[in-house]
């Protein structure tokens, strides 16, 4: 099998890491050139849990007409926004027997993918691995935690149980899911208690749960947000902030995702996390004002970027 990992970030070099361990011959697609040749020349260094330094030897590629062969798996790990554009650029690597998993942050995804390729070439997942790039060629890993992955509501076919079986030999915790629609939700529930603050005040994701003012506004993120799950099809209780609080504590060194792209002055996926919540209340008459708040400090936070205006 052929493994394209489209987005090779601090989050799909892990993945692409790790699946490189077994049958599978794994290639890694970015356009973060500096970090492609850095993996290219020297190969991938991750900082593990345990605080061992373990290489990689990987192949890398900037562009997708580099890409050797056709790809049969394609990991989809872009940002949002990003994602129809990224899987159309890479239709001369793929076929029609082509699988396309997204494990992104956010909602929205599959539906960009769906739009470019047949919806039945689509899976989805959810993964709560946390990963930071250090620097190009090298990432640590932030925290361990169990990946679903299901078909577009149905339930868990057998070209499922072979993916979850290949993550598997690859070492991750990886479940198949006939609800993976909702896991997707649960995992939106911990971006929007945990990205928006690390990313506008610069900490780390086990300081959410350590300091009570954090705390406080983790809480009241996720708790407007559930009224808003709920008239979406998806319920969810009171104890959904304690599982976003415990995922912060287990990812505790962590740099979020948007955290990362903030310190990198890039464009945030605030609009599928938190803005999304925003977008949702607004349709449903549910008021969304600490989301809409965070939503608007991180837009002014990008806004301020050296060459915004």
């Amino acid at each position: 099998m052929h493994i394209l990992i489209l987005g090779a970030g601090a989050m799909g070099s892990l993945l692409g890491a790790r699946l490189s361990g077994t049958s599978a011959t794994v290639s890694l697609l970015s356009t973060n050139r500096e970090h492609i040749q850095a993996v290219s020349g020297d190969g991938l260094v991750i900082e593990e849990l345990d605080g061992s330094i373990v290489p990689y030897r990987l192949s890398a590629f900037h562009s997708p007409r580099d890409v050797p062969g056709t790809a049969d798996l394609v990991i989809v790990m872009v940002k949002s926004y990003a994602t129809r554009d990224a899987v159309g650029s890479i239709t001369d690597c793929c076929g029609a027997s082509t699988v396309f998993l997204t494990l992104q942050n956010g909602i929205g995804n599959w539906e960009s993918i769906a739009a470019v390729v047949d919806r039945k070439q689509v899976l989805v997942g959810s993964t709560a691995q946390g990963s930071t790039l250090v620097r190009p060629g090298r990432i640590r890993h932030g925290g361990n935690g169990a990946t679903f992955i299901g078909e577009i509501g149905g339930p868990a076919s057998e070209r499922i149980r072979e993916i979850v079986e290949l993550f598997r030999s690859a070492g991750l915790v990886t479940e198949p899911s006939d609800h993976v629609e909702r896991l997707i939700w649960e995992k939106l529930m911990v971006n929007v208690g945990i990205n928006a603050i690390t990313a506008l005040t610069g900490i780390r994701n086990g300081v959410i749960a350590d300091f009570a003012a954090a705390s406080s506004i983790c809480r009241a993120a996720v708790e407007e947000a559930l009224p808003v799950a709920r008239a979406k099809g998806f319920e969810m209780g009171p104890e959904t902030v304690d599982r976003v609080l415990s995922v912060a504590r287990a990812t505790a060194i962590n740099r979020s995702s948007m955290g990362q792209d903030v310190d990198r002055k890039k464009r945030t996926e605030i609009d599928a996390i938190n803005g999304a919540i925003v977008a949702f209340g607004e349709q449903c008459g549910i008021p969304t004002p600490v989301n809409r708040t965070l939503t608007g400090l991180v837009k002014t936070l990008e806004a301020s970027y050296p060459g915004e205006s």
